[in-house]
């Protein structure tokens, strides 16, 4: 096998890890391949085996879980790169990170092996694929028809992740070999945005908006359709939409870091992106809905955490059911990461009032009142482990001197260190997740509704009615309302910057570790965020007989990320660069 270490493999073979001669097997997330290796015409001349190869471009797919060998390096979760959580693992911290440093100082790995969310593999598998699928003699056409549009959708997602870490790439359009020019430029924004919006309508044509229960998780019409909003909602953003590049130099001067200029018209393309997703999603039946039964809490867990969820518009799966000792929790096992005490202060009070220390109905009872009933909004318990919540068949204890606290010397304790633990998809380490069915939402249905309340205001258009005959309050008040909070209305948030604001938290407190937070600092080019000082809560026993707590919250001024305006997009290796491919290396690298 040859194998091309040079980025110009994201860029160049896209990304050749492996000969055109042969396709190798590993162990696979749907079955156990029956060959280790096999040449292509041997592949490509039964179903059998045409269907292991289309699973391993589906194990291409990202999956956001923390684990090593996951497509975050270190086995990091995305949010610990952010504002609402934090390691100090991370070369970030101190700025020590340049174009020189190895991978796994990155939140994105381009690998050229098989590994989760690598679009060197990928895209080459799905290419491999798309030109030789047709073959195969015992598959109708219609099943080829359909197998190559689900290959097709997963390049445009490989190309969005892309877009959103490094800006405008190649275009690769067919599996290279060896023999072929590799010296291919990186497109412009507007192209990369375009080409990839295209490939999702044209496979959209070809598949169907559902699947059965027996091929849950295979590409759908739907998907495109999300895939395309998020796409175009991301592009419209100031990152890339703004009368200034977010840095200059020669990958902005060639339109390769954004547009060029500010168009109000690409949030107007966005929002019909968005409206096209929701008038095919009427036509089908509303089949993809926000879980909403009455119980918040469980409601949340049935959206992101529960298998065949119709909540869950894309999914990916690394194994088949959850392990309570490792699957995915290497992260939380080794205390690299924990949210920071401002994240926790944005869910709100049960009311739907903010949350703030200084008052005191709040400060005595932060978490659960007198009686144990939760204070605050539902998914603050599955989102974040608190103090004297369920865990393990009893109350946790995350104070001072308590078995999940600070300094208790267990696992947990590591991960509480700033006040808080991660909760999100561990739940309670133990029956609520162990042998559970296993899978990674990838887009749940409440981003099509958030985003489509935040271009409607900043198109100026919060308060009248879209054709789903909702604006962006409404919108807004679908997730809200399941996790058991009031209407948000105009009177309560003004439309324009309050609301923007107020969005920008409401995603944060749903989407939490699901790899959201990142790319809206991202986007909206608010590194201001990240860099805030640590927000820090103390809790120490202040009586027994009932058992009271004091909390005491405090700001560490030493424990903060740097900044730097040329992190809105990462870098491609210096070693790449030297090599004369014509890779045009992104601002201040």
């Amino acid at each position: 096998m040859k194998r091309y270490y040079n980025i110009i493999a994201l860029l160049i073979i896209l990304f050749g890890s492996i000969a055109c001669e042969d396709l190798k097997f590993g162990e696979d997330f749907l079955e156990k391949p029956v060959s280790d290796e096999l040449s292509v015409d041997s592949v490509f001349a039964q179903k059998a085996y045409a269907d292991q190869a289309l699973n391993q471009v589906y194990k291409s797919l990202p999956d956001f879980m923390p684990t090593l060998g996951g497509y975050n390096p270190e086995g990091f979760i995305l949010d610990v790169f952010s504002d609402i959580g934090y390691t100090e693992r991370l070369s970030w911290v101190t700025g020590a990170v340049t174009a020189s440093s190895g991978r796994h100082c990155f939140p994105y790995q381009i690998s050229h092996k098989e590994i989760l969310g690598d679009p060197t593999f990928g895209i080459r598998k799905a290419h491999i694929y798309l030109e030789n699928v047709d073959k195969v003699p015992d598959m109708s056409a219609e099943e080829k028809k359909i197998r190559k549009a689900e290959v097709k959708v997963i390049i445009a997602m490989h190309y969005i992740q892309m877009l959103r870490f490094f800006g405008g790439v190649p275009l690769i359009d067919h599996a290279y070999t060896a023999e072929e020019d590799f010296n291919l430029p990186r497109m412009t924004v507007e192209e990369t945005v375009d080409s990839t919006v295209l490939l999702l309508d044209e496979a959209a044509k070809d598949l169907p908006w559902t699947t059965t229960n027996e091929e849950f998780g295979h590409m759908t019409a739907a998907v495109a359709k999300a895939l395309k909003f998020r796409l175009l909602h991301f592009a419209a953003s100031p990152l890339f939409n703004s009368t200034q590049p977010y840095m200059a130099g020669e990958a902005a001067d060639l339109k390769l870091t954004w547009y060029g200029d500010f168009q109000q018209e690409r949030w107007e393309t966005a929002m019909k992106a968005g409206i096209e997703f929701l008038e095919l999603n009427n036509q089908n039946g509303n089949y993809y809905q926000i879980e909403n039964s009455g119980d918040p809490q469980e409601d949340y867990v049935k959206g992101y955490f529960v298998k065949g969820s119709h909540e869950a518009i894309m999914v990916s799966f690394r194994w088949a059911i959850y392990l309570r000792w490792y699957k995915p929790f290497r992260m939380y096992e080794g205390g690299y990461g924990a949210p920071r005490g401002n994240y926790a202060d944005m869910f709100q009070w049960k009311d739907g009032t903010d949350f703030d220390w200084n008052n005191p109905v709040h400060a005595a009872n932060p978490f659960f009142d007198d009686n144990g009933n939760p204070t605050r909004d539902a998914r603050l318990y599955e989102t974040l482990l608190v103090n004297r919540d369920k865990w393990q068949g009893r109350k946790s204890e995350v104070y001072n001197g308590g078995r999940e606290g600070y300094g208790s010397g267990s696992k947990v304790g590591k991960k509480t260190q700033y006040g808080y633990g991660f909760r999100k998809f561990v739940r309670d380490k133990s029956n609520e997740v162990h042998n559970k069915p296993y899978s990674c939402p990838l887009i749940r249905i409440p981003e099509i509704y958030l985003g489509m309340a935040e271009v409607m205001n900043q198109l100026g258009k919060a308060t009248v009615k879209d054709q789903q005959g909702r604006d962006a309050y409404d919108y807004l008040n679908i997730v809200r309302n399941r996790a058991g909070l009031p209407d948000v209305t105009s009177n309560d948030v003004s439309p324009g910057e309050d609301l923007w604001q107020f969005l920008m938290d409401e995603r944060a407190r749903e989407f939490g570790q699901e790899e959201v937070r990142y790319f809206d600092i991202v986007r909206n080019k608010r590194g201001d965020w990240v860099s805030r000082p640590m927000e820090m809560l103390e809790t120490t026993i202040a009586g027994q007989s009932p058992l009271k707590f004091n909390y005491n919250v405090s700001v560490r001024d030493d424990i903060k990320y740097l900044w730097k305006d040329n992190w809105y997009l990462l870098p491609f290796p210096m070693s790449e660069v030297n090599k004369k491919y014509g890779l045009v290396q992104n601002p201040g690298w």
